[in-house]
């Protein structure tokens, strides 16, 4: 039985460390294509660029900072209590509790770097990449879109294997208005909609 529940807890552990991961790159990209009013579990998103945006809230400050924190009082307490049958429950349950405000701390800071990179495509500060449209094509909304292609004001969003979602800045408005193409793979655009930049509390509007 012991052994049994030794195999348990070693595969949670082993495992436990994906899963933050995991969560951490979901998290992220659920508030960045959140930020464009697209529901993140209506897309399909490979597994390798979940891992990928996950290092981006795992970097930012606030997370090092309580990893650090962690890290010291593991440490302390190891010390204290020593490895005791009768301090084994109350290392669990400190475990659990600061597993959960480590995930609540992930998510508040995935929610501020998404937030920081939506600001880069309005801004224009992000890559303009220009996807190739299939010819021939009818002439609305592609017209708009070459239009904007031709004036430099797309910028990529985020790019899938299937397809790939632009912003085309407002000519006169560009850090507040746009519209949002998804360009599939061959060159089709499948969806397009009139975006509104939502400014938070002690942002300032940008120029052009």
């Amino acid at each position: 039985m012991n052994g049994i529940r030794g195999a348990l807890v070693d595969a949670v552990v082993a495992a436990l460390p994906v899963a933050i991961v995991f969560f951490s790159g979901w998290a992220y990209l659920s508030s960045y294509l959140g930020e464009f009013g697209v529901d993140a579990t209506e897309v399909t998103i490979p597994l390798s660029t979940v891992l990928v945006y996950a290092f981006n809230p795992l970097e930012s400050p606030r997370v090092l900072l309580f990893i650090a924190i962690c890290l010291v009082v593991g440490l302390l307490i190891g010390w204290c209590l020593g490895k005791t049958e009768s301090s084994r429950p109350f290392i669990i349950c400190l475990a659990l509790v600061g597993l959960v405000v480590f995930l609540f701390i992930i998510k508040n800071a995935a929610i501020a770097e998404a937030r920081t990179m939506s600001n880069f495509v309005w801004t224009g500060d992000k890559a303009m990449s220009v996807p190739v449209l299939v010819t021939p094509h009818p002439e609305d909304p592609y017209r708009e879109f070459e239009q904007c292609r031709d004036r430099r004001g797309l910028r990529q969003i985020i790019g899938f294997p299937d397809r790939m979602y632009v912003l085309c800045r407002d000519t006169y408005f560009p850090c507040m208005r746009g519209r949002m193409f998804v360009v599939a793979s061959g060159g089709v655009i499948i969806y397009s909609a009139f975006q509104s930049r939502k400014f938070n509390k002690g942002e300032q509007v940008c120029e052009k």
